[in-house]
């Protein structure tokens, strides 16, 4: 880091952790479900950045966890990485500020990162001293956003909402590393929400142009109506909860090899399975069935072919600001909308050989 501190990454596995492989830093691994190790790697650490991801267990158990090992140690700082997702999908037109209404869809990513913004908030009133940063999708060099977005253009997945004049929030990379370091010795230590943008009123049709400007595509990104988009999207989201899918969950063998840790439940398991096995076959598999259900095929259509999820951000229809960022954390951004997408841009060409003798071979394989 630039402020010349001692960084420690903690990493769940290696598998996509290369990119810090190959900068020779020191890599240690962590599993934030167990809360001994967790404590100790936080041993004589003074500041905190949680950028944790996974499955619900590991973002809500995995941080209660992290957080009471924090305030254990007496961590002086914790930055928290959530997300603007916690304000819904779509937003409401207030939450160009921070303070707007919280509404994600209960189940969704949006949700799990509203329950964690909590969870950091009661620490915080616990003595910890805290900051959550929400950041939108971030961009620049190896930005996954990116490449998926120019993925869905090229397989003809994406479709471009009316003229592309919707907002589209970004940062860069390194923008979002500037707000971390200033948010480990600045701003609010209760748990304050921050945005973390570019500041640029930047648009979709920006953003496709850039990636249509790298010549992976025949044809132009196609366009789509409001009401249109609006209704192929309607049905994403999580599924309503209901006592039914709770049993089934709890039934599921993840859940009950999880739950197979205690001694007794293992005892209960290794008796009903037996019981199961003598009724036969057929009986067992039923029980299977009801509790797993069949595979599930997706009908195909041609609307199937979209990818839904990364169309309907456009439905977004908020530019969040960055008042609060450089008010409270005086941060600046590191590079403007057209430097992160130029090294963007750069990266791609060079990471896919597009500027070398072999790329008119290698173009037919992508």
């Amino acid at each position: 880091m630039a402020r010349g501190d001692n960084v420690l990454p903690y990493i769940h596995t290696s598998g996509s952790a290369w990119r810090l492989a190959r900068l020779g830093i020191p890599l240690r691994t962590l599993n934030v479900l167990d809360s001994a190790q967790t404590e100790a790697a936080l041993d004589g650490v003074t500041h905190v950045v949680n950028c944790a991801r996974g499955g619900e267990e590991v973002m809500l158990r995995g941080l209660k966890n992290v957080l009471a090992a924090a305030l254990k140690r007496k961590v002086a700082r914790f930055i928290h990485m959530s997300s603007v997702a916690v304000y819904g999908d779509p937003p409401p037109p207030k939450s160009a500020h921070e303070d707007a209404p919280t509404k994600p869809a209960i189940g969704s990513y949006g949700w799990i990162k509203l329950k964690q913004d909590h969870m950091v908030m009661r620490a915080c009133r616990n003595g910890l001293s805290s900051v959550i940063l929400c950041p939108p999708n971030i961009s620049g060099p190896y930005s996954d956003y990116l490449v998926n977005l120019l993925n869905a253009m090229r397989l003809r997945a994406f479709v471009l909402l009316d003229d592309g004049s919707a907002p589209c929030n970004l940062v860069d990379v390194d923008n979002l590393s500037a707000a971390i370091e200033l948010a480990l010795d600045h701003g609010p230590a209760d748990g304050t929400r921050i945005f973390v943008t570019d500041d640029e009123a930047i648009c979709w049709r920006s953003v496709v142009d850039y990636l249509e400007a790298l010549g992976q595509l025949t044809e132009p990104v196609p366009q789509i109506g409001r009401e249109r988009l609006s209704s192929m999207t309607a049905d994403i989201g999580a599924q309503p909860t209901s006592l039914i899918r709770s049993l089934k969950h709890l039934a599921s063998n993840e859940v009950r090899q999880a739950l197979r840790k205690d001694p007794l439940f293992a005892r209960f398991d290794t008796t009903l399975r037996k019981g199961i096995a003598r009724v036969g076959k057929r009986a067992e598999q039923f029980f299977r069935m009801t509790i797993d259900g069949p595979t599930r095929v997706s009908k195909v259509t041609g609307e199937g072919l979209f990818d839904l999820n990364l169309c309907r951000q456009q439905l977004r229809g908020v530019r969040h600001l960055s008042d609060r960022a450089r008010d409270q954390l005086g941060y600046r951004p590191v590079h403007s909308f057209v430097e992160s997408m130029d090294a963007f841009c750069t990266w791609y060409r060079h990471h896919h050989a597009m500027d070398s003798a072999f790329w008119p071979l290698l173009a037919q394989l992508y």
